[in-house]
Formats: structure tokens, sequence, C-alpha cells
């Protein structure tokens, strides 16, 4: 049996973390996710969305460590910003948080590209397509 591709379509991403609480603070409080509720599994984790993406933060699994060296090859999710004035705000309040961010200057896909990393390390790319 072959599914065709309208039979198909993407449902969430899945990050290993340490710390749930410290991970939920980073999504939620500092890049502003939102926590959904989450079924009764029988492993931890906390359930996040945002622009209607869900998110599942899950501890156990692999994680890439954190203060880890923000590449864009690596890999990442991305949430795109609608306004590059907007990302630029953003990422300015992130800097004086002392969040590292990373740029990615002339970017050939977007206007704005910008990287940044959970606390253990996993990798957020935000992106603005026009002005």
């Amino acid at each position: 049996m072959k599914i065709t591709k309208d039979g198909m379509r993407f449902d969430h991403v899945s990050v290993c973390v340490t710390e749930l609480d410290v991970a939920r603070g980073f999504y939620c409080g500092l890049l502003g996710f939102e926590e959904t509720e989450r079924p009764a599994f029988e492993f931890e984790g906390v359930w996040l969305r945002i622009s209607g993406m869900p998110i599942h933060l899950t501890t156990g699994g692999f994680k890439r460590g954190g203060g880890s060296s923000l590449s864009p090859a690596d890999p990442h999710f991305a949430v795109a910003v609608e306004r590059a004035e907007d990302l630029d705000e953003l990422v300015e309040g992130w800097r004086g948080q002392g969040i590292d961010v990373y740029e990615l200057e002339n970017s050939p896909a977007a206007k704005r590209q910008y990287f940044v990393a959970d606390p253990d390390g996993n990798m957020i790319e935000f992106c603005s397509y026009a002005s």
C-alpha cells in the first residue's frame, strides 16, 4: 500500500530535555510557547504549542548538551515570525537576558535567520521572510 502525500501531514516535533521545569521556563517564559494538555503517558513530558505547531518535550532520550556551539547545519526546528522587525526585537530581548543568538547573515532563504539553543542544546531557528 502506498500513502499519497495528501494522506500525510506534519504532526509534531519532539525534543528531549533534562529538566522539564527548566525547559518549560525557557520555552514558555522566554520564547512564548503555550503549554497544552498532555495525555498520561508512562514517561515524563510537557506538551507545548506555537502557531498551531505542537512541540513535545520529553526526558530520557538523546540530548545534544548545553553549551554546544550554534550552527544552522545542526538539527533544529524553525519558527517563522511574520515581521523581521518583530523578530529583531525578540532577539534583542533574548540577548539582554544572556541568551546566545547566532545570526545567519545574508541568508539566501530569509530576510532574517537567528538560531538559539535551549538549556540542553536543542536548537531552534527563528526566521522572517518579509520586512
